[in-house]
């Protein structure tokens, strides 16, 4: 650590440079509106790097090596200019002029739905809004069913209710963040991403491995980062997408928004589903999803000024959902053995406020301040266990970015501070707790021709467990015009919530033991990987493998080896995770686009002093994905596949032989179909999940005798409801 704190001082010093030349790139005749083209590219004739500019246009580029120079600027969709530069200038004006205006005539190209961001440092895999209507992405759980880096699961047998994970661990060791805020944490891991409608998302950015020290430090096997709509970026003023399918579940998701001047925006986000129809499609005498109704509600505002920009919003959501057996009534049985019932009542709301302060002189220097306050309220239980809890939080972060004479040279450095209070009943007993943690860190990173590089440390005091440290390393070289290789360490802690992390193993008659003193979980992350595109027949090949490791040096280890007992400790010996994953895209032609992907995990953990393979963890997947879409876009198809190998489940020797499962699992295949129509102002699709109906046998151990000792449906590898077919509409109006 000592070496690390010491390179990072000695990257801070200042450098001996050349003045530097700044500027700004506009389109031609637009310089007053303050209407910058952000992503330009800006280089010296005949050198083999240069710089870009920023969200404003604004950019700073090292001086060449003699004057006069040619400096070039390229942005696509505008013709390309040389500026002879005669000797140092303080500032540069350069308006680019439109490549083609045409009224009747259009030339358009496919975006892909998922890319690699190949000028990013760290890996970053982006996703926009397309992807996420290629599949029944009613919410962020089901948004990456199309989708090779984040595997979708079902988390239990009774409540319907599907989770993500990521390298192989589950999603509580994932960031997930809203604009850079964190998002889904604490007691809103237990339904958060099924709070995040899919039609409010505008893109999705999925970092793997050591991320920044600037958001946070819970991070451990990546970050998932959700752009939601903004007020002043707008298609339409009024968006309603309407779905349901034939399990009885319906949605509808609606957006309002408004410039109200040239300064102000506003955005009102509303969602609603409700399903009310009870079904047991595998007759094990359970429901197959829970009867639930939920309303969720997001109000955002932007300010925009000449210096100052601001964003602020609140949000609220109620739920409730009850489940369990086919003859349960909450009003009869809740708390009786009559009929086993499972119900989850929560009320969320949220504010969030940042801003930033712009130097239009200095246009590579910012300043922000980003908020966020929270209060979760939880109610739960399962057959004739009880909990009950509550969460206020608290988030600030201060950030300070400049340069260090060039924009080779980057820095960030900044202060946050954490309030994390937690009250939560179980069972009767009372477990309270109370986290302060202010926090510091810095960030530099340097970018010079083919190598880029960001090294970061935050130092966070926990009032409870100490200092912590966190240092991360992101490293990029560019091999070729078209191909880079990056590499990533880091290190993430966070504070187990062991009853909101692991509530579907509760879905049993289990008896559960809590050690004292459990510590809190901490993660190394480091990984490799490599992408290269190939032009084959004039498009492009794209070609992408990576190995991540996660080592734990402790970890809240959830132990099911001994039917009828789950025990909850610190780790005693090793737990970690091996990930590779190779992926191909390519499109075969403009309107066909074909996405594969294999992946490998080793997961282990250590149960009562044995080293054991994480159970219920599949050992390798594949995926095909294919997405065709006519010249005109008013037809879409797309068909996903996946192939779900075998994991291991843990044992059941010693129950009655009809409870006795098998020591792994089988293989099976996920087909999932949807057809979209597309017109004016209208988008029409329909849709099939799971199209070749596999379903797990016997999901629930002892499901005819649920308050029997043996009685488990914790134990899920596959799917639990079959073939499903959905429907829905998107209505698009007032175009902005």
């Amino acid at each position: 650590m000592k070496k690390t704190v010491f390179l990072l001082t000695f990257l801070f010093v200042a450098f001996v440079v050349k003045a530097q030349i700044s500027g700004e790139v506009f389109p031609k005749g637009q310089h007053e509106q303050g209407k910058g083209l952000p992503g330009a590219n800006v280089y010296w004739e005949g050198a083999s790097a240069g710089t870009s500019t920023d969200t404003t246009g604004a950019f700073v580029i090292s001086p060449p090596a003699k004057f006069p120079s040619n400096l070039i600027i390229s942005f696509i969709g505008f013709k390309s200019d040389t500026i002879k530069v005669n000797k140092p200038k303080e500032s540069l004006h350069i308006g680019l002029t439109p490549a083609l205006v045409m009224d009747e005539f259009v030339v358009q190209e496919r975006k892909q739905f998922t890319s690699y961001d190949m000028m990013s440092i760290r890996q970053v895999e982006q996703i926009d809004a397309s992807e996420l209507t290629r599949a029944a992405c009613c919410n962020i759980s089901e948004a990456f069913e199309t989708n090779a880096s984040v595997d979708v699961v079902s988390s239990d047998g009774v409540t319907g209710a599907k989770k993500i994970q990521m390298l192989g661990l589950d999603g509580i060791y994932t960031s997930l963040q809203f604009e850079n805020i964190p998002l889904v944490r604490g007691l809103a891991n237990l339904d958060g991403l099924a709070h995040i409608p899919g039609s409010w998302v505008k893109s999705i950015q999925i970092s793997k491995g050591s991320g920044s020290v600037v958001y946070g430090y819970e991070g451990m096997t990546g970050q998932i980062n959700l752009e939601f709509l903004k007020p002043d970026d707008l298609s339409e003023k009024v968006y309603i997408n309407l779905y349901g399918n034939v399990m009885g579940r319906t949605e509808i998701n609606a957006h309002i928004g408004d410039k109200i001047n040239e300064k102000w925006s506003t955005l009102l986000l509303a969602h609603g589903n409700m399903n009310q129809i009870p079904l047991d499609n595998n007759n094990d005498g359970f429901m197959d999803v829970t009867l639930k109704k939920q309303i969720n509600l997001f109000s955002r505002w932007k300010y925009k000024g000449e210096h100052f920009r601001a964003q602020f919003g609140v949000r609220g959501i109620a739920e409730e959902k009850t489940g369990g057996e086919m003859n349960f009534d909450p009003e009869r049985d809740y708390g009786t053995t009559n009929s086993y019932g499972v119900g989850a009542n929560g009320n969320h709301i949220e504010g969030f406020y940042k801003n930033g302060i712009v130097f239009d002189k200095r246009p590579w220097r910012s300043v922000a301040l980003i908020t966020r306050a929270s209060y979760h309220d939880q109610t739960l239980f399962a057959g004739l266990m009880n909990y009950e809890g509550n969460e206020t939080y608290f988030y600030s972060n201060f950030i300070f970015s400049d340069i260090i004479k060039t924009t080779e040279h980057k820095y960030k450095l900044g202060a946050s501070y954490v309030f994390d209070d937690y009250d939560e009943t179980f069972n009767g007993k009372n477990y309270v707790r109370t986290e302060h943690v202010p926090g510091v860190y810095g960030e530099y990173t340097y970018t010079r021709d083919k190598i880029q590089t960001i090294l970061g440390a935050r130092s966070d005091f926990h009032n409870l467990y100490g200092t912590q440290l966190s240092p991360k390393v992101n490293f990029k070289y560019e091999f070729s015009e078209r191909g880079a290789a990056r590499f990533s360490l880091g290190r993430g802690f966070r504070v187990a919530n062991i009853f909101i992390d692991n509530n579907s193993t509760f879905v049993s008659q289990r008896i559960i033991s809590i050690q004292n003193n459990l510590l809190p979980e901490i993660a190394w992350n480091t990984g490799i990987s490599a992408t290269q595109k190939v032009e084959i027949a004039e498009r492009d090949l794209t070609l992408h493998a990576e190995y991540f490791y996660t080592q734990f040096e402790n970890q809240v280890v959830v132990d099911r080896e001994t039917p009828g007992a789950l025990s909850f400790y610190n780790l005693v010996g090793s737990s970690f995770s091996n990930a590779v994953q190779v992926e191909v895209a390519y499109e075969p032609w403009k309107v066909f686009e074909v996405r594969t992907a294999v992946k490998y995990l080793d997961v282990q953990s250590t149960y009562g002093g044995v080293q054991k393979q994480m159970p219920l963890v599949p050992n390798w997947r594949g995926m095909v994905t294919l997405a065709y879409q006519t010249l005109n876009k008013k037809w879409q198809a797309d068909f996903t596949t996946q192939l779900v190998g075998e994991s291991r489940i843990p044992s059941t020797i010693g129950n009655a032989s009809e409870n006795i499962r098998k020591e792994k699992s089988s293989a099976y295949f996920l087909m999932n179909t949807q057809l979209t129509r597309r017109f004016r102002h209208v988008e029409v699709y329909i849709g099939s999940e799971n199209l070749g109906d596999y379903r797990q046998p016997d999901a629930i151990i002892s499901a005819d005798k649920p308050f029997d000792a043996e009685f488990d449906a914790s134990m899920i590898w596959g799917p639990i409801f079959g073939r499903s077919f959905y429907a829905g509409l998107r209505l698009m109006l007032f175009k902005s």
